[in-house]
């Protein structure tokens, strides 16, 4: 399936807390976690889930991607389902990130090239609703769409759907408030009352 913006930036959805218990501890020092992050969102992950740090295994890049299939993204995810058998998958973006913020910046290896698709279909879409945000608010709405729209192609990878059906494999998106020092998890509207 392609990198779909146009899906993302329609889904309804709602940022909840992320409790330190949200992802309980195995107690053993084994990774259960594949949480992907972005190179400069200064989080400590152990500091979100109340966790081991062998639990976690991290991956870190330019804004949090996996869809770009390079060399070391894919290999981490493959890794992860594969071999180590991960029953959770975290994208962790962060607000104000700079890749995500800036629209006319130059591609650094073809890194950056979904940024001004990002913006033209979120401006698009903001236009038809009529909403008037401030910049702060437009820059939080991009980050938290383009992590549904990477956690969204992550769930349609055939490796990861295998996983999903066979263990109950869970893709979990986050965006991490440095401010405010928490992380908080986007949640479509159908699975508010539903599972995890």
């Amino acid at each position: 399936m392609p990198f779909d913006f146009n899906t993302a930036v329609r889904k309804r959805y709602v940022t909840l807390p992320v409790p330190r218990d949200f992802i309980l501890s195995s107690g053993a020092p084994k990774p259960q976690i594949l949480w992907v992050g972005c190179s400069d969102s200064f989080i400590i992950e152990t500091e979100t889930l109340d966790v081991l740090p062998e639990e976690i295994f991290v991956h870190r890049n330019l804004g949090s991607i996996l869809h770009n299939r390079d060399l070391s993204s894919e290999s981490a995810l493959d890794w992860c389902l594969d071999l180590l058998k991960v029953n959770h998958i975290v994208v962790c973006g962060h607000y104000d990130c700079a890749l995500i913020r800036e629209n006319d910046a130059n591609e650094v290896h073809g890194w950056h090239k979904d940024v001004t698709r990002l913006h033209r279909t979120t401006a698009e879409y903001l236009s038809e609703t009529n909403k008037n945000l401030s910049e702060e608010e437009h820059d939080r709405i991009l980050e938290e769409i383009y992590v549904l729209a990477e956690t969204e192609w992550i769930r349609n990878q055939s490796n990861v759907e295998k996983a999903m059906n066979e263990r109950g494999l869970q893709i979990h998106a986050f965006v991490y408030d440095k401010v405010q020092n928490r992380c908080v998890r986007l949640v479509e509207s159908k699975m508010v009352n539903g599972t995890k």
